[in-house]
């Protein structure tokens, strides 16, 4: 009976491969596309393949988590189940026997590698002989051609087709890039000598820019520096310092004089008002409480001397009392005009 084997790969063009160096041995070869298709198949009522090559990387479910899954399963866990890898380092074929499968096979696969994994398999089944009942040659030759013409031929040619188109789409792609990047290295080295001289025109303005600001700052400082300089020579020279000092002392002086006569003035005036109101409530304040008791003790004793004439002694005491304002009033001008003399 011919044996069957599972290809689990994502690329098209890797699981033709590895199908074509499986039927050179002489394998029924299925090809699936992702890790959940394998085990969909496996579930089914399909017939159970006598080993399985996964592929690592796939989209979806990856080919480790795949061989892993297929090995929980009590009914497909004696499977034998080869890794088909791109990176072949020790540490990724550990991981990969790891989940259970027998080898590890490096993409792209080679003949004596497959033949080897392949070799190695049979050793491990045991053999069993039957006697091989005769064949019609004739039947059998019609047979497989009538397999080839309806079967093979028309799979031989769509896999042919699948992997032109690959190729086709890769060679455009190639030449697509390849084109882009001929097409812009191109346009840069157009674009580079005007570039440079567009560079070269900005450099140089700035540069010139740059000169003339610093020319015109340089010319700037230095006629600030020989004004400076010519201003102290002709101080120097017309001796502007002392002149200066005797017309500012001169007119300071006068100055002074005139806001110490305003000054005085002002004085004199207000310490006169005040002074004069002061002097003359305290006088009022002070020597009447003073002089009238004396007075009033006068009086009484003129009334008690001479009652009779009494109408004479309130004249007289009148005429007493004015002499005693009149007094008041003098010195008070008195002292008034003792201050002011004091003052100024």
């Amino acid at each position: 009976m011919q044996k069957t084997a599972l290809v689990v790969d994502d690329s098209r063009v890797a699981r033709m491969t590895l199908s074509k160096l499986l039927a050179s041995h002489g394998f029924d070869v299925m090809e699936i596309g992702s890790g959940e298709e394998a085990l969909s198949y496996l579930q089914s009522d399909n017939r159970r393949p006598d080993i399985i090559f996964m592929d690592v990387m796939m989209g979806g479910m990856d080919g480790l988590t795949t061989t892993q899954k297929i090995k929980q399963d009590g009914t497909f866990n004696a499977l034998p189940i080869v890794i088909c890898t791109g990176n072949d380092t020790e540490a990724d074929k550990s991981k990969a026997l790891a989940t259970g499968a027998i080898a590890v096979l490096s993409k792209p696969p080679e003949f004596d590698a497959l033949a080897a994994i392949l070799s190695k398999l049979d050793t491990d089944k045991p053999v069993v002989i039957q006697q091989v009942p005769a064949v019609d040659e004739t039947a059998l030759v019609a047979n497989v051609v009538s397999i080839i013409e309806q079967d093979l031929f028309p799979r031989l040619q769509q896999d042919v087709r699948e992997m032109a188109e690959d190729i086709s789409h890769q060679i455009a792609t190639d030449t697509a890039e390849k084109m882009v990047t001929d097409q812009v290295k191109l346009v840069v080295e157009n674009m580079l000598p005007a570039i440079k001289e567009n560079l070269m025109e900005q450099t140089t303005q700035a540069t010139e820019e740059l000169a003339q600001q610093i020319s015109r700052r340089t010319a700037r400082e230095a006629v600030a520096k020989s004004a400076e300089q010519a201003v102290q020579r002709a101080i120097v020279d017309s001796d502007i310092s002392s002149q200066v000092l005797q017309s500012l002392s001169l007119e300071g002086t006068t100055w002074l004089r005139h806001q110490e006569q305003q000054l005085q003035s002002q004085l004199s005036s207000q310490l006169e008002q005040t002074i004069t109101s002061t002097i003359e409530q305290h006088l009022m304040t002070a020597l009447v409480p003073l002089v009238s008791p004396m007075v009033a003790e006068q009086v009484n004793k003129e009334l008690a001397q001479q009652a009779d004439f009494s109408v004479l002694i309130v004249e007289q005491m009148g005429k007493r009392l004015s002499i005693t304002n009149g007094v008041v009033a003098i010195l008070c001008i008195s002292v008034i005009g003792l201050v002011i003399k004091a003052v100024t």
